[in-house]
């Protein structure tokens, strides 16, 4: 069924089984409410510590031999990740806001249980209460690929969502949710991956060419008809041909399961982005205009990212039984160019 377009526009900060390779979320779990801190009983590797970041916020930091990053507990936001000896991968702003109730501009922000203004188009907050809650840290432990795995859980509105962050040669993000509720449940999640990357002019996005997509600027809707409608049938149906470019705003929604690559010549590499159980692909980037609107993000910033996120929004959400659940996957590396 075909959804309205929402667009996503530059005030977003404003407040099956398991997922493969995390832990699964069964139906008998107790769930434990979002606070913020670090389980009871957590240890942390001498790879891994618990410290105030920006604004005072508590933030996980990863210092491992395959690779550093940075977790804040506020909306379990990675902020930061490069592999060792690499460049940083991840976009923040320097003007991103940590007061523990507003978003984080840029990183890893989880769209959740809603994405934009959600299916509807009268979704409050916009984006989700994921990206602005306080998350649970439950474990931290070392990974065989000389990395660091944690482990954050958030329960709220009968919903519980468990979230694995691996820090490493690649930054492996694990979701998966489960439907509290004694009712049928269609939530949208997002991994909203902003990419640092050296001139967003110069970058390609490859891996969506012939995949149809919403225009959520030019107010065009993705219908599910052919290319060419009939009178009458619905919104226009685009499809993506050959590479993303960039060379002005872009929010799009594309109905694409395929994994990216994204190239960054500046910075002689390619982002790669491996997505499981993730049928959207949202590629979204403000230009001058939308960034000069963001008191969070710099007026220059738009130029060094690009957000090429891996979600399941609009039609392809899912529907979430009770007692059961659903996951996703995303994988970000990087390659030489």
């Amino acid at each position: 069924m075909a959804h309205a377009a929402h667009r996503h526009t530059p005030d977003d900060t404003s407040g099956a089984s398991g997922a493969p390779g995390s832990t699964a979320l069964s139906a008998g779990a107790d769930p434990v409410p979002g606070t913020g801190q670090a389980g009871p009983s957590l240890s942390l590797p001498p790879t891994a510590a618990l410290t105030a970041g920006r604004g005072g916020q508590p933030r996980l930091l990863v210092d491992a031999p395959a690779g550093y990053g940075e977790v804040y507990l506020h909306g379990a936001t990675v902020t930061s990740w490069r592999p060792r000896g690499s460049k940083e991968v991840i976009f923040t702003s320097r003007q991103a806001v940590f007061d523990g109730r507003t978003a984080i501009r840029g990183g890893v922000p989880l769209c959740l249980p809603v994405f934009s203004d959600g299916i509807h188009g009268d979704a409050r907050p916009r984006h989700g209460w994921a990206r602005t809650s306080p998350w649970r840290l439950l474990s931290v432990s070392p990974t065989r690929e000389a990395g660091v795995r944690a482990l954050f859980l958030l329960s709220r509105d009968h919903l519980t969502a468990l979230y694995e962050v691996e820090v490493g040669h690649e930054l492996v993000l694990s979701l998966s949710l489960r439907n509290d509720a004694a009712s049928p449940r269609t939530v949208e999640a997002a991994l909203h991956t902003y990419l640092a990357v050296h001139d967003v002019t110069g970058t390609e996005v490859s891996g969506l060419d012939g995949a149809p997509f919403t225009d959520n600027l030019s107010g065009s809707v993705l219908s599910g008809l052919p290319e060419n409608p009939p009178p009458g049938a619905g919104g226009r149906h685009l499809l993506q041909r050959g590479p993303v470019t960039v060379s002005g705003p872009v929010d799009r929604i594309y109905r694409s399961e395929s994994d990216l690559r994204v190239s960054d010549p500046g910075h002689h590499r390619v982002i790669t982005v491996r997505k499981r159980n993730a049928a959207s692909t949202i590629v979204w980037n403000p230009w001058s205009t939308g960034s000069a609107a963001m008191p969070d993000m710099a007026d220059d910033e738009f130029a060094s990212m690009l957000c090429v996120e891996a979600g399941a929004v609009r039609q392809d959400a899912p529907t979430i039984m009770p007692g059961e659940s659903w996951s996703m996957r995303a994988v970000v590396g990087t390659e030489p160019a």
